[in-house]
Formats: structure tokens, sequence, C-alpha cells
């Protein structure tokens, strides 16, 4: 099964006006791809231009389709996911309303409830933002605590 086999609302727990991302274009083990069109009445255009926020909540719609597509071939259920840090960002422009943006995610590390990844948005091949993002799946971190491994 392919990512693109799957409609973006079985993949996120996110739901309008809050859904950004369009598709999961591409998935491997360790990355995957999320396209959206940025339409003007999104929550986070202001004065027709795409703001940081948005840039983001859209890298965290890509990883959150890539957990859930992760978890759908595995017969699971969807997670929820919470963003835990955000380390190093960097703006270099905001994008127009219209335009058509990609997220590209890898994954870095997992450890102890969190996934760790590396986001970046490009507008064609233009890098638009980059960060890293520590992700927190609801209930993975307890389960760890109860086991014994800290937190």
């Amino acid at each position: 099964m392919q990512s693109t086999d799957f409609d973006i609302h079985d993949l996120i727990p996110q739901r309008p006006p809050m859904v950004m991302i369009d598709k999961l274009t591409e998935a491997s083990e360790t990355s995957a791809t999320g396209e959206m069109t940025i339409r003007e009445s999104n929550l986070f255009c202001e004065n027709g231009l795409f703001r940081e926020t948005g840039m983001i909540e859209f890298i965290a719609q890509t990883a959150a389709a890539f957990t859930g597509y992760k978890n759908k071939i595995n017969n699971q259920k969807v997670s929820e996911g919470y963003i835990g840090a955000i380390k190093n960002l960097v703006i270099h422009d905001l994008p127009p309303a219209g335009a058509f943006i990609r997220s590209v995610i890898t994954l870095e590390n997992e450890i102890v409830g969190y996934s760790i990844i590396t986001g970046r948005v490009f507008l064609a091949e233009k890098l638009l933002a980059v960060c890293e993002m520590r992700i927190l799946l609801k209930g993975t971190r307890d389960a760890h605590l109860r086991q014994g491994f800290g937190g």
C-alpha cells in the first residue's frame, strides 16, 4: 500500500478548520512528504501570506500523516500527537496564499515516546523553513513510565 492510497482525513487526528495538508505523497521507513495548496481562508494566512505558525503546523501535520500511515499499514488506530519542542527554527521566506508547497520530514530518532524529526517546507525547490521538532504521541510516554523506563 502506498501513502497516496489513503484519504488524508484517515491519517491525521486534526479536523477542519485545522486540516491543512492535502495529501501525503511519499512515505518510507524514515521520511515522508506532504503537499498542500495554501488557501486564502487558511487560519494562518494574514495579509495574503502564509505565516510562520502555519509552516510549523504544516510540518507537524506531515509528521502526523506519516505516523498515521505507518499505523494504518500495521492495522493500528491513528495516534494523536503533541508538539513537545521546536528547535533551530529558521524561516527564510513566507509563501503567498494560493501557492503550492510541500513539507519533507525526516525521522531522526525515537526516544521514550518522543519522535524527533527534522522538517523542511519548500515552494518549488526554494527552502522556506526548517526546524527540529519533538513530538509526543499520546499515551506512549505514560506506557514507558509504567514499564520503568523513566521520563
